[in-house]
């Protein structure tokens, strides 16, 4: 068979696998495996205690409602209390957080800045609890968000780690994209949960015990790399899609690229500091997931560059010349959606085309910073 050929197929269908195939798998699994008896609802009777960390930087348009929100948790007030990590921040978030003395908030502040890793660092020795909840500043918890955290935790003693649900909240006009994918993701994580575990939290909001909450590298992705050092402990991480937090949806597909190069790009060094886990023989169900789901996502840019450029090459069929057409259809009107969006206009149904582009060219980034030995330790909010 002629090598292009090959090549496109092979593309192709690496993507189809991880765009589809790969969730077809886990959702199909999901519905062979046999099913366990449903629980009673029996009322919650122990609570474990609980230190709700934040990391923040410059967050005084968000602080106020992320600790309003804190305090109408659904928990026991003498049971959980937030520390508020301050990364050296300019504006009025100190001394908004400083209002809410007396209610079981207390304010941390990292001098110099230093990142949101180092900021929970920080925080390790100040942590009396038994767990730690883990959220962003701009996270608004449910009500009952940590309490159905901690009933998932408590159901199976092999639980080291336990994430929430992240939902984006529609504001005016078009958005990102970043909510249709991240309904997609949760739908995945679901799925793994299910049959064994996750294998990346959501950083918003994760519960994790204590003990396990280790001093992690400055430039860290902390949801990421916590879940792994769990599972190198031989722990079992979980996903309850009913422990809710909220956040508003960023305005266009360009805010969120600086954000996934950032992230991608610390989470190959995550990787590479634990690379047990892509060991088939220990880690099996783990390593097919770090490779389904995290890998090939990381390298899509790859098989996207090979599969236009093999089909270039065989546009002397009738199909490959429809196939490459079509991506350059896809990808010419998602730029230029990516283009207007930045400029605060928009093209009908430009929104996914515009989302795919810019996480190609996110992974490309992220993945030669990463070659280039690239370090990030701090980052201005996209918000």
């Amino acid at each position: 068979m002629n090598l292009v050929i090959i090549f496109f197929w092979l593309s192709f269908g690496l993507l189809a696998y991880h765009l589809l195939g790969y969730p077809l798998i886990l959702f199909l699994a999901n519905l062979l495996k046999p099913r366990k008896k449903q629980r009673t609802n029996e009322p919650q009777q122990h609570f474990p205690s609980v230190t709700v960390l934040c990391p923040a930087y410059n967050e005084e348009e968000a602080i106020g409602a992320k600790i309003e929100s804190f305090l109408k948790l659904d928990y026991p007030k003498d049971k959980v209390k937030m520390i508020v990590i301050s990364d050296d921040s300019s504006d009025r978030t100190n001394e908004i957080v400083q209002s809410f003395s007396g209610q079981n908030v207390e304010l941390l502040i990292q001098k110099p800045r230093r990142g949101k890793p180092s900021a929970l660092n920080l925080a390790r020795s100040e942590l009396d609890s038994d767990f730690v909840l883990s959220t962003d500043a701009n996270s608004i918890f449910a009500p009952d968000a940590l309490k159905l955290l901690m009933e998932k935790m408590l159901s199976n003693p092999r639980l080291g780690l336990v994430s929430g649900e992240l939902h984006f909240m529609a504001g005016e006009g078009q958005k990102s994209g970043e909510g249709l994918y991240w309904r997609y993701e949760s739908k995945i994580k679901h799925w793994e949960s299910d049959l064994g575990g996750i294998i990346g939290a959501n950083g918003s909001i994760f519960l994790i015990r204590k003990d396990l909450f280790e001093k992690v590298d400055p430039q860290s992705v902390d949801d990421f790399e916590r879940v792994l050092t769990v599972l190198k402990n031989g722990w079992k991480t979980a996903y309850e899609p009913r422990a809710n937090v909220f956040e508003e949806e960023t305005e266009h597909a360009g805010q969120e690229m600086s954000r996934k190069i950032r992230i991608v790009t610390r989470e190959w060094y995550v990787l590479e500091r634990n690379p047990v886990l892509l060991n088939p023989f220990r880690h099996p169900f783990v390593c097919i997931q770090l490779i389904s789901h995290k890998l090939l996502r990381w390298l899509f840019f790859v098989f996207v560059l090979t599969g236009f450029v093999a089909s270039l090459f065989l546009m002397n069929n009738m199909f490959y010349k429809i196939i490459f057409f079509l991506q350059v259809a896809i990808y010419g009107y998602g730029i230029l959606g990516l283009l207007l969006q930045i400029k605060e206009r928009r093209l009908p149904l430009s929104t996914v085309p515009a989302y795919l582009v810019a996480m190609i060219w996110s992974s490309m980034a992220a993945f030669f910073r990463y070659l280039a030995r690239t370090r990030i330790n701090t980052w201005q909010p996209v918000r």
